[in-house]
């Protein structure tokens, strides 16, 4: 698996070895091959392909010429089923729609399908959660925690900073012990902008950009009360570690193969006509108002899924968001 995530399975009591590969050396000559001789020298009967990437058909080649009596099974991405989703939107019969991943990776493995990632063991070999922290969390009964996931590595799943600091207005208005953690890498530009802008409005929150690698980020998600962000990697990590999510999805789509599969997760759907048109919004054909599907999804919207999912939710409604914007101006001032 790629270096950058071996974090995630190397103390796996159910893992004897983890084989990792930094993917930079693929700039090298012959990097990813000098590899493939590495796995072929440990002599395994099954190679099970959970990617399905041009990297391990070069490597299912290899095996093939090299180590023929290793069997090789490879998952499947439903690329022709998400092909007919991207072509006729919601014209695309539900039956005919992408098959979740999970799902997918589970049967690969010999399971049923209804196996689900289960990664609560890493939250018992991370360091201390405020070992790296300025500003200690505060887990428990006095306080809710909603960790904010803004930024994703491509620019057409975020959302606007300003729908977050209406949202996060609006919600503490209704939820005053709640406490806001901001999680990202340093190199994060949504997460970073969205603390300056918080920073700079005077809005309470916690500060834990850059502050985690992947097993402590995975324990401060299994003691948050939720996990609100776009369309990535850390809102999977949530429900992996046991915390329900509600997730924004503009170009791609809660059934595209990849949504929340936590039973308490809540997917907000960008209700625009031309949804989906790829799984990452890099095939955007809007001429004007690219990514607009993000834009149409309102803090409203999100403001009413994470209250349904917060315990003890107050019966008031969300500030509007004229109410958001002018409180927002007035801290400002």
């Amino acid at each position: 698996m790629a270096e950058e995530f071996s974090t995630l399975l190397k103390d796996n009591p159910r893992v004897s070895k983890v084989w990792s590969f930094d993917r930079k050396r693929l700039v090298e000559a012959f990097a990813w091959l000098k590899f493939l001789r590495e796995l072929k020298s440990e002599d395994y009967d099954l190679v099970l392909d959970a990617h399905s990437s041009l990297r391990t058909f070069i490597a299912r080649v290899y095996f093939l010429i090299f180590s023929p009596k290793t069997r090789w099974k490879k998952i499947s991405k439903s690329r022709w089923r998400r092909l007919g989703y991207i072509t006729f939107k919601k014209l695309w019969p539900s039956a005919w729609r992408p098959i979740h991943l999970s799902h997918a990776a589970a049967k690969l493995a010999g399971g049923t399908g209804q196996e689900r990632p289960e990664l609560s063991w890493i939250t018992t070999v991370a360091k201390p959660l405020d070992s790296h922290s300025s500003a200690p969390l505060e887990f428990g009964n006095r306080f809710k925690t909603v960790a904010i996931v803004p930024s994703s590595a491509w620019p057409g799943k975020q959302w606007r900073t300003g729908h977050y600091l209406e949202w996060m207005i609006a919600f503490r208005k209704v939820q005053p012990d709640t406490q806001f953690l901001i999680l990202g890498m340093r190199t994060d530009r949504a997460a970073t902008e969205l603390r300056n802008q918080l920073v700079e409005s005077g809005i309470k929150h916690k500060d834990g950009i850059g502050h985690y690698n992947l097993p402590e980020v995975a324990a401060v998600l299994s003691q948050c009360d939720l996990a609100v962000g776009v369309d990535t990697g850390l809102l999977h990590l949530s429900e992996a570690v046991g915390t329900p999510v509600v997730a924004l999805f503009g170009p791609t789509r809660s059934d595209f193969g990849f949504g929340p599969t936590h039973p308490q997760s809540v997917p907000c759907n960008t209700q625009i006509w031309c949804s989906p048109c790829s799984k990452d919004g890099t095939l955007c054909f809007r001429p004007f108002r690219r990514f607009k599907c993000m834009e149409e999804i309102a803090p409203e919207v999100l403001g009413l899924s994470t209250q349904s999912l917060m315990k003890e939710t107050r019966a008031e409604p969300l500030l509007k968001s004229g109410q958001a914007e002018a409180d927002l101006e007035s801290r400002r001032k």
